[in-house]
């Protein structure tokens, strides 16, 4: 196992700036965003300070590699066991090696038993971690079904196809029973297993185990309900960022732009005409009004939730948001924000008087509604955000309702709930990306990656 270890890990070179640059490596990997400078200023703040005593050296680093409040934490974890003694470190790293060799054993089996005619099916890594962590009772079941199946008459390579999605169907149900169990975040891998081990143990992530703080990266629909408290604590530290993003673009737009001259000479009128006190014209930048459509059909449910909290968050600071649900028709939601209630019995209240609530996918209708009867809120400085996963009936229509949306406003957001790789696949989802801006927003990490790029502001 330690040969394995030598053959992958970045060679380790003794000196401060070798271990100070994997150091930064691993605070990158971990979510932390450091820079050249931060880095530089880093090395530089450990030769000012006694590095025989460890409280030194952590001030140090902390004070030039840490901005965020909210990295604090995951700072000092990192920093504990990067600098711990030796005999820890290896203690970690032979865990460490010892689950990854348990979970490429796990991965085998499955593979082994998710076969069709002697190849095996075409599984994601994710499916193959669901199979693998699933009671040896239903992977008997799923086995036998799939051992009959091949021993029916007349099955042939062409059946393969429907047998997969039988097989995925399965997986998927799997998936949600045991999602308060089952961590299907790819494992850290860093070219370097030492680093690799330190980030699980940071992160709380690992191998088809359970996960800890990576809730940032977790698909909202398969969030449980016991970290729904961090999670709103998350959202609303979002809204609070955007908001701050807004008002100080605001601020900024009111620069000196363009000298006055004629308020300019009236006000100089009493130093005889020397310009002792000079004028500027100013130019009053909009804020953005904002608009939101998100869907709540069935698949959209969860994903729906988390967005109008986001929004609703907003609400309570930032005037001139709109805010509407659809499905196969539209609905405005605007005055149930307005009354400034509770989340969850503002959310009740909307979800008890909805009429669209889990139903189907109509995008084109939803359109056509807002354009005709909500015509006074579509403004040249109106940002409209739509949420949804882009499924819906009659596409052609959608995407010409889009169209006319688009010509009407300032911008057009699409924020996609689709996981990554449905995305790239579907057919609705590239064609509507034609058509407007599209972001990812599957998980909170997308969502906090929208504010920081300053995507609706």
């Amino acid at each position: 196992m330690k040969e394995a270890h030598c053959d992958r890990s970045v060679p380790r070179e003794n000196t401060l700036e070798a271990n100070i640059l994997r150091f930064i490596l691993l605070l990158r990997q971990a979510g932390v965003r450091v820079s050249s400078s931060e880095a530089l200023d880093a090395v530089k703040a450990l030769t000012l300070v006694d590095l025989s005593q460890p409280s030194q050296a952590r001030a140090a680093l902390r004070g030039t590699l840490v901005k965020k409040a909210a990295d604090l934490a995951l700072f000092d974890r990192v920093f504990a066991m990067f600098f711990a003694p030796e005999e820890e470190r290896l203690q970690r790293l032979g865990a460490w090696q010892e689950q990854k060799g348990l979970h490429r054993q796990k991965m085998q089996e499955a593979g082994r038993d998710l076969e069709f005619l002697g190849k095996q099916l075409s599984m994601t890594e994710q499916e193959m971690t669901v199979y693998a962590n699933m009671p040896e009772q239903e992977k008997d079941r799923l086995k036998n079904y799939m051992d009959k199946t091949a021993g029916g008459k007349n099955v042939e390579e062409p059946f393969r196809p429907l047998l997969e999605s039988v097989v995925k169907g399965s997986l998927s149900y799997w998936r949600k029973q045991l999602k308060e169990d089952l961590d299907l975040t790819p494992p850290p891998d860093t070219g370097d297993e030492e680093l690799d081990s330190i980030l699980a143990q940071a992160e709380g992530t690992g191998t088809g185990g359970r996960r800890g703080v990576s809730l940032l990266q977790e698909d909202m629909q398969n969030i449980p309900e016991r970290d729904l408290p961090r999670a709103r604590i998350i959202l609303g530290k979002l809204a609070q960022q955007l908001i701050n993003s807004i008002s100080r673009r605001y601020r900024q737009s009111r620069r000196h732009q363009k000298l006055d001259l004629r308020r300019t000479i009236r006000e100089n009128l009493q130093y005889g005409g020397t310009p002792f006190r000079l004028k500027y014209k100013s130019r009053r930048q909009q804020k953005p009004r904002l608009l939101l459509l998100c869907d709540v059909s069935g698949s959209m449910a969860r994903y729906s939730s988390f967005v109008l909290q986001f929004i609703y968050s907003i609400n309570t600071v930032v005037s001139h948001i709109e805010s509407f649900v659809f499905a196969e028709h539209l609905e405005i939601i605007t005055p149930h924000f307005a009354r400034r209630q509770e989340f969850d019995a503002t959310m009740v209240e909307i979800i008890n008087k909805s009429r669209q609530w889990g139903g189907g996918t109509s995008v084109a209708a939803a359109l056509q509604e807002l354009q005709e009867k909500y015509e006074v809120v579509l403004k040249g400085n109106t940002v409209v955000i739509i949420v949804s996963d882009t499924k819906t009936t009659n596409l052609e229509r959608a995407l010409e309702e889009l169209g006319r949306l688009r010509r009407r406003v300032k911008d057009v957001i699409w924020l996609n709930t689709l996981a990554e790789g449905e995305r790239e696949s579907l057919r609705t989802a590239r064609l509507i990306g034609e058509e407007v801006r599209m972001f990812p927003c599957n998980t909170l990490a997308d969502l906090e990656d929208i504010v920081r790029k300053k995507v609706l502001s």
